[in-house]
């Protein structure tokens, strides 16, 4: 224990605290740097508003949509007719090029056109038609995704913000405490151990409110990247002081919940369009093995039976080997296996609902047990337990209490806040509808 006491004395020997100085430096950081020049505020409307516009994924996720509708205008469009020509090169009997002798002059044309049957074309826009809907769908879940993921970052960065100004203000508190007993100390009236106390514990609030700072620099990063900020910017989230009472689960049954995402979730539906589209696919290969018709007109201007003769073509390819057996084969495969994608999506539909569900459940019951009201006044009493203990009306032992107490209180408080609004987001998200809103 000797030992203990003599390497502390020491250690606040070298820190310049015994006597001959009038008060300890302040501590780097110990209020809560700045926030740089430029800096935005932004309420969750506004990110969303901003999110929708200039968010990169979501704009290279949109241009799906008109390159499956160019699927759709490709695949409508009639094939092009086939026109030939033929000339006389050579005439062997008297060595000429280009014959143009009369009797001897040889001119073939013709134009030919595809025509296809068996509704080849019209089976072949409705598969396209449906990968529209398809990338429509995908498109919005990609919004439903990303949404959640910004919410969730918006609101975990205001209630590590507002955890960060509560670590000011302690700090700041605590270093005015530590000056002040230190004076005291030089003069004999506290004991050292108490200013090495104050200093230990101004040590660890300062080493918690680095690794904040950590994670809110991580949030701030990752909210910029989300609304496409090309120069990040320092950003304050702005939310409601008071938060509404609507955030209840009282008004959604879990049942009524699943019943919504069936009808709601785009990655369902997808999964649902995809089933569509497999089997519009099997009735084109189908169809595809239907012989096309080829007719056409040519004219023989110098031919065997005549001069300026002119027939009519009609041809179609004998289904004798090829009949598109593989691929028949290939797309009803592809429809039974996008028939069990089908199911076990909405399999993962049910067990993510119920997730999300019981999660909110849970944030919900937590946030009512811990009234906000309970910290209205936290900190007028923050100042009246720092006046207490200047003037000695309580015990170094009762006023650290007090502040562990009081941040522990304050950092759970704004947790349960965050994660109640974040488990309706993801509830929300889950149901593919924004049911719950504040």
């Amino acid at each position: 224990m000797q030992i203990h006491l003599f390497i502390s004395i020491l250690t606040i020997s070298l820190l310049g605290i015994l006597p001959g100085h009038a008060q300890s430096p302040a501590l780097p950081g110990a209020a809560v740097a700045p926030a740089p020049t430029d800096t935005l505020a932004l309420t969750l409307p506004q990110a969303e508003a901003a999110f929708l516009n200039t968010n990169f994924a979501l704009l290279a996720e949109r241009f799906n949509i008109p390159a499956a509708q160019a699927d759709v205008v490709q695949a409508r469009l009639f094939d092009n007719p086939e026109i030939s020509l033929e000339r006389n090169l050579f005439n062997p009997y008297n060595g000429r090029f280009f014959e143009h002798n009369e009797d001897r002059f040889q001119l073939v044309g013709g134009i030919e056109q595809l025509i296809q049957l068996g509704g080849k074309r019209r089976k072949a826009v409705d598969v396209a038609r449906t990968g529209v809907a398809i990338s429509e769908l995908e498109f919005t879940d990609l919004v439903r995704t990303l949404r959640y993921e910004l919410r969730e970052n918006f609101v975990t960065l205001f209630f590590r913000q507002q955890t960060q100004a509560m670590y000011a203000r302690q700090i700041n508190a605590l270093q005015e405490t530590l000056n002040i007993t230190q004076r005291q100390y030089q003069r004999g009236n506290v004991a050292l151990k108490e200013v090495v106390r104050l200093k230990t514990q101004l040590f660890e609030l300062e080493s918690e409110l680095k690794d904040l700072r950590n994670d809110i620099s991580e949030d701030q990063a990752e909210l910029n990247l989300l609304l496409g900020s090309r120069q990040p910017r320092y950003l304050r989230p702005q939310l409601p002081a008071t938060l509404p009472t609507t955030l209840s689960l009282n008004t959604l049954p879990l049942e009524q919940a699943l019943a919504t995402a069936r009808a709601n979730r785009p990655d369902l539906q997808a999964a649902a369009a995809t089933v569509r589209q497999q089997e519009q696919n099997v009735r084109l290969q189908k169809a595809l093995a239907v012989p096309d018709l080829t007719a056409g007109t040519f004219y023989d201007h110098n031919g065997a039976v005549g001069k300026h003769y002119t027939g009519l073509t009609v041809g179609m390819p004998i289904p004798l080997f090829n009949r598109n057996q593989g691929g028949i084969k290939l797309a009803e495969a592809q429809r039974q296996g996008s028939e069990q994608l089908l199911s076990q999506q909405e399999a993962t539909v049910v067990n993510e609902v119920t997730q999300a569900y019981r999660k909110a459940q849970e944030a919900e019951r937590i946030s009512n047990a811990f009234p906000p009201e309970y910290f209205a006044d936290a900190d007028e009493l923050l100042d009246g337990v720092l006046r207490s203990y200047q003037r000695k009306a309580i015990g170094l032992l009762e006023f650290l209490d007090f502040l562990d107490s009081y941040k522990s209180g304050v950092i759970q408080l704004n947790q349960s806040r965050a994660e109640r609004l974040n488990a309706f987001d993801k509830l929300n998200e889950q149901l593919g509808q924004q049911v719950f809103s504040y």
